[in-house]
């Protein structure tokens, strides 16, 4: 049984939401139990800045950090928190960070920090397609409920390049990468493909 508010503050100065080349946003929000068998709090913190450094590079970083606390009581394994493959490609989702035994659990907290250049012009207009490189570093860590289990906090990052095409069905990504630091037992990718963009 559970019942839980939600809010969030956002500041955006971006100039616009897809695809931005200049401004920024950041924004907060907060889940917290109204009624729940087993109460948690959880906080996201995250920031986003685009900049146009020339005609042909557009730069952009981005920071998020997310915990969940458990009131009293240890967090439920489903309200543990993993990093989206959008925040830290070059890993299979949700396949990082602490393990239990075979299941990989999640942790306490997350954090990723991602530094993109995209380069705009360097395909014709006419195809839609935009090309860009990416820094990215993540980790996930923290285990409530056992202290017996290697927290895996080690810092992951990965390089590699991406691909957005704006297709008749829509936005789609391709991403190329290399991770540069991982645990032993992370699980990796060396090529996704999402519908939607990752810029």
């Amino acid at each position: 049984t559970e019942l839980a508010g939600f809010y969030v503050f956002s500041f955006d100065k971006r100039h616009r939401a897809f695809m931005p080349t200049d401004g920024a946003i950041i924004g907060f929000d907060q889940t917290f139990p109204i009624i729940a068998d087993k109460a948690f709090i959880g906080n996201t913190i995250y920031a986003s800045s685009y900049k146009t450094i020339s005609e042909n590079v557009i730069g952009a970083g981005k920071f998020y950090i997310t915990t969940v606390n458990g009131l009293g009581e240890d967090v439920r394994l489903s309200k543990r928190k993993n990093i989206s493959s959008k925040r830290l490609r070059g890993f299979k989702k949700g396949r990082v960070g602490p393990k239990d035994g075979d299941d990989f659990v999640g942790g306490n907290y997350a954090a990723a920090l991602n530094f993109e250049a995209n380069l705009p012009n360097i395909l014709p207009e006419n195809t839609n397609t935009d090309v860009g490189a990416f820094l990215d570093f993540g980790s996930v860590w923290g285990v409530d409920y056992d202290d017996s289990i290697d927290d895996s906090n080690k810092l992951r990052s990965s390089t590699g390049l991406a691909l957005n095409w704006m297709s008749p069905l829509g936005p789609m990504s391709f991403v190329l990468s290399q991770n540069l630091s991982k645990a032993d037992t992370d699980k990796t990718e060396s090529f996704r493909f999402n519908l939607g963009t990752t810029f």
